[in-house]
């Protein structure tokens, strides 16, 4: 039994020792690893076949795909969108302007031959917005990558108003009152010409004009109560009460209200010599009032004349006012030292450079200024072509140029009117900026 067991121990000796070799089959550990593939990125993206649109009713966006995507609406909204204007974003977010809208959680099939088809109500009615060119971007709510999810288009709003000429002469027996009122939603004030059959102190007249309101809807006064009213020789007192609080408040209505006493009160003075204007508390002098204004601003205001004023437009219920806009003399480039040519062609830039959410330019942007002289107080500003071809068939949207023009071009210093050629060729004569802009009632 010995010798068995010695033979099987040198028998495995032997074998461990030699150079055989052992094929081991090979072990599949794929089972017990988790290797992570990257997951297919989905070509799930959105097209539209109209990109620069003119007073659009609805756009139709498309979500495409070469591949079948099954996609889950997690919104009952397919679309946001963001709408800017001159690079400033106007509204954020705006939802539900789809004519069908999924329902959340609703699941629906995308491939080449079935894409989703939306159409969406960007009418100016449905959005709330001016008149204008805006940027819109269309976010997705269907797209997760970014790359893909957003689409922009440009629309333009233009609905063409009416624009009815300012008068250079009021209705006999009565007096021009220029009344400044608040544009409903905006920040602006809007001159419009009153005419009244005086029967008291014409300053005393406007002040109580500017209580009693506009007659449009979509304009506000801002004037409410006042104690009184006096001239001295040019020199207007206006007390107010102490009880009527909404003068000193923080926010824009006082500096509004501010504003159209004073741009109202000056513009009396075609009728009589206004020199200034100071402002009382119940009988008394203060220091500070309009929340913000102080001492020198309330009082003995002198009537100065405002230089470098632009003239833009603003439209209510389908009519164009103009109204006066201080510009920005660092921005226009404008100088001191500048010859009034000069300042007159960096004028005339701004009408293209100024970003108002509340007005738009009477001047439209195709239209050049080639050149600018002056002789005595007169401004002859020549044009090409483009001015001639400019609101072709509306008379009245031209005269609404030319209109803005004489005011505008008037604020320059010594500057009394303006002629207006094309080419060299005279097409308007000397044009004074008429005395009553706006006038409130027009027969059509």
């Amino acid at each position: 039994m010995k010798i068995f067991n010695n033979i099987i121990i040198l028998s495995l000796i032997v074998l461990f020792s030699s150079t055989y070799l052992f094929n081991l089959a090979p072990i599949d550990y794929r089972g017990t690893i988790e290797i992570e593939t990257p997951e297919e990125i989905s070509d799930l993206r959105l097209s539209t076949t109209e990109h620069n649109l003119s007073n659009p009713e609805y756009i139709i966006i498309s979500h495409q795909s070469d591949n079948e995507v099954v996609i889950k609406s997690v919104s009952n909204s397919i679309f946001t969108v963001d709408i800017y204007r001159d690079n400033s974003l106007v509204k954020k977010g705006v939802e539900k302007l789809e004519s069908v809208s999924p329902s959340v959680n609703m699941s629906i099939t995308v491939n080449k031959d079935n894409p989703i088809i939306t159409s969406l109500d960007i009418s100016q009615k449905n959005l709330g917005l001016e008149d204008g060119t805006y940027s819109f971007v269309f976010n997705s709510n269907l797209i997760t990558n970014p790359g893909n999810s957003s689409i922009s288009v440009n629309v333009t709003y233009d609905t063409a108003g009416t624009y009815y000429p300012a008068m250079t002469q009021a209705p006999a027996g009565t007096k021009g009152l220029t009344l400044y009122f608040a544009a409903e939603g905006s920040d602006v004030l809007i001159p419009v010409t009153r005419f009244v059959v005086e029967d008291k102190s014409i300053t005393r007249m406007a002040v109580e004009q500017l209580q009693n309101g506009p007659v449009s809807s979509k304009l506000r006064t801002v004037i409410k109560d006042v104690t009184n009213t006096t001239y001295n020789n040019g020199n207007i007192v206006i007390d107010l009460p102490s009880t009527y609080t909404a003068y000193n408040e923080a926010g824009t209505n006082s500096s509004l209200a501010y504003e159209a006493f004073v741009k109202t009160i000056f513009d009396v003075d075609r009728y009589w010599p206004i020199h200034n204007i100071t402002f009382t508390v119940d009988r008394k002098n203060i220091d500070k009032y309009f929340y913000e204004r102080t001492s020198e601003a309330i009082n003995r205001l002198p009537n100065i004349e405002k230089n470098y004023l632009l003239y833009m437009a603003h439209k209510i219920d389908g009519r164009y006012y103009l109204f006066d806009y201080q510009i920005d003399m660092p921005s226009s480039g404008i100088l001191a030292g500048d010859t009034v040519e000069i300042q007159a062609q960096k004028l005339f830039d701004v009408y293209k450079d100024a970003k108002l959410p509340y007005g738009i330019s009477p001047i439209p942007k195709n239209i050049v200024l080639s050149g600018v002289t002056k002789q005595g107080n007169i401004i002859t500003l020549d044009f090409t072509d483009s001015f001639s071809n400019a609101y072709s068939g509306r008379e009245d949207l031209k005269q609404m140029m030319i209109e803005s023009l004489a005011y505008t071009f008037t604020t320059l210093p010594h500057t009394d009117g303006i002629k207006i050629t094309v080419n060299g060729e005279d097409k308007t004569g000397v044009v004074y900026p008429p005395e009553f802009i706006n006038p409130e009632v027009v027969e059509n």
